[in-house]
């Protein structure tokens, strides 16, 4: 099973426990960082770890990982590029 690292405690673990970000890319406008949940989104993923709840369903990352992983500025050295966002902000892609 594929391991990824929580940009936010630095857990190796497995996708299935993890949450992935991704960047949208909208012409016109700034890139906005968004869920992905399906994975299936273009270019560089950003990993957090979820939140407890549901083994399969709509997972939240953990709210300690995003906050970390915010004030250490890891989601965009994850994804080179520039971002900024607030943990609390974060929306699901629509794909």
């Amino acid at each position: 099973m594929p391991r990824r690292r929580c940009a936010g405690c630095g857990r190796a673990a497995p996708k299935a426990e993890l949450v992935r970000l991704a960047l949208t890319r909208e012409r016109g406008r700034p890139p906005r960082l968004v869920l992905d949940r399906a994975g299936v989104m273009p270019g560089r993923g950003a990993y957090l770890c979820a939140a407890p709840g549901p083994a399969h369903g709509a997972q939240e990352p953990a709210p300690r990982c995003a906050e970390l992983a915010a004030r250490r500025g890891a989601i965009a050295r994850t994804l080179r590029a520039p971002v900024q966002f607030d943990p609390a902000d974060l929306v699901e892609s629509e794909r």
